[in-house]
């Protein structure tokens, strides 16, 4: 059995609520192992034997059926998430700004081209192709920035969800088994769809 991280596209923000506990249950309903969350950003760590894909599929669907919320799972190893984090072009920002460097974990390959989001890199930001993702470094923080989630998306026609520097090393080193998920405090409540 393999542990994996599944990060939720697109939840937790503009109404797309979903408790950090609910999605624990969710994943061990599903067959998962030993669900566990970190933060309330979409972040869940399981046990599986299927392959990254099947996995994210398989809690896909059940997230739909359990929340009727339709959100991509991206899966990624700890090996997936060491290469990103050895392969990142931007290691100044990643010690002196980690909220200010993101990786974007794609669905797939872009389908469009990098520079066409060039246009939106008027205070700074920077972006460079990852294995499996993309980094983007923005000096001035996210709510700023003309180059959101969904433009990048739109642009190069992949969906795909962005953590922070800090979350990425920390979803690795629980992957990795040096860092332990903390408890989640809260009761079980009804979502707000």
């Amino acid at each position: 059995m393999k542990r994996v991280a599944g990060l939720l596209r697109a939840v937790n923000v503009g109404g797309r609520k979903v408790l950090m506990a609910d999605l624990k249950q969710i994943a061990a309903e599903a067959g998962f192992d030993a669900p566990a969350t970190l933060l309330a950003s979409g972040n869940v760590l399981f046990g599986t034997t299927g392959s990254g894909r099947a996995a994210g599929a398989a809690l896909e669907a059940a997230i739909q059926a359990q929340l009727g919320i339709v959100t991509d799972v991206l899966v990624r190893d700890h090996a997936e998430l060491a290469a990103v984090i050895a392969a990142n072009p931007f290691p100044d920002a990643a010690k002196t700004q980690p909220n200010g460097l993101l990786a974007m974990f794609l669905t797939g390959p872009p389908r469009g081209e990098l520079e066409s989001l060039a246009s939106l890199c008027v205070a700074g930001e920077a972006l460079r192709p990852g294995p499996g993702c993309l980094y983007i470094r923005l000096p001035n923080g996210v709510g700023t920035s003309k180059l959101s989630n969904a433009a990048i998306e739109r642009r190069l026609k992949v969906r795909g969800t962005a953590r922070n520097w800090n979350t990425v090393g920390k979803l690795a080193a629980l992957l990795a088994g040096v860092a332990r998920c903390r408890p989640i405090q809260r009761t079980r409540q009804t979502l707000a769809l």
